[in-house]
């Protein structure tokens, strides 16, 4: 059997992504680039944000995506995309859902779980300002999964952002905006600042295509 030359082997595009951008928005950018690119294989991978930044720096990764930092390491070019914001994930059964937005303040007197709040420079140092000297300080939650089962159980109020709340209210808990808000966190896709593959720029261009339909 012949060998398929070069010019027919599929293209492979190697895709890291951040825990934290695991949102619809994404999964419309994968139907898409699936619909209108079927040949092109995209090879995702869930990494840390640090890795993602290293991986994209060594060439493990053509191309990535996490929450937008205050600044993006030199060697890479960052692309913004859609934006969310932080909000609370509550027990069913808490007092709290009784406001409509819920303040800092209130929060005190609840153990407060939070995940990916360091996305957001101004909510976080806020919830570093009231709960940093308390006994009980906000704890940091390596996962949604485990923020989501912990709120469920009772054992604390949670913040992250509010689409992943949304779609966890089938799960026992419920989702309340945070007062004097909104906090809002980007998505960014990132690569490097050398010349990137034709497939790579096509991705992107699918990238901008979806936020700016998100943001209509």
């Amino acid at each position: 059997m012949a060998s398929l030359s070069a010019s027919n082997q599929p293209s492979i595009l190697k895709l890291a992504v951040a825990a934290d951008v695991l949102s619809p928005q994404l999964a419309t950018l994968l139907a898409l680039q699936r619909a209108e690119e079927p040949e092109t294989v995209i090879v995702l991978q869930e990494v840390a944000s640090g890795d993602l930044v290293y991986g994209l720096e060594d060439g493990r990764y053509d191309i990535g995506m996490m929450l937008a930092a205050t600044t993006t390491p030199l060697a890479l070019n960052s692309q913004p995309l859609w934006v969310d914001e932080l909000a609370l994930a509550i027990p069913l059964r808490s007092p709290l859902l009784a406001h409509a937005e819920v303040s800092l303040d209130a929060l005190l007197h609840y153990p407060l779980l939070r995940w990916c709040l360091r996305a957001c420079d101004a909510l976080s140092q806020q919830v570093d300002a009231l709960f940093g000297s308390e006994e009980r300080s906000a704890q940091e939650i390596a996962s949604f999964e485990l923020m989501v089962v912990l709120v469920a159980a009772g054992y604390g109020v949670g913040i992250a952002p509010r689409s992943c709340v949304v779609q966890a209210r089938c799960r026992g808990v419920a989702m309340r905006p945070l007062a004097n808000g909104p906090y809002l966190i980007r998505t960014q896709l990132l690569q490097s600042s050398h010349e990137c593959a034709p497939a790579v720029r096509r991705f992107a261009e699918r990238a901008a295509k979806v936020t700016a339909t998100e943001s209509a």
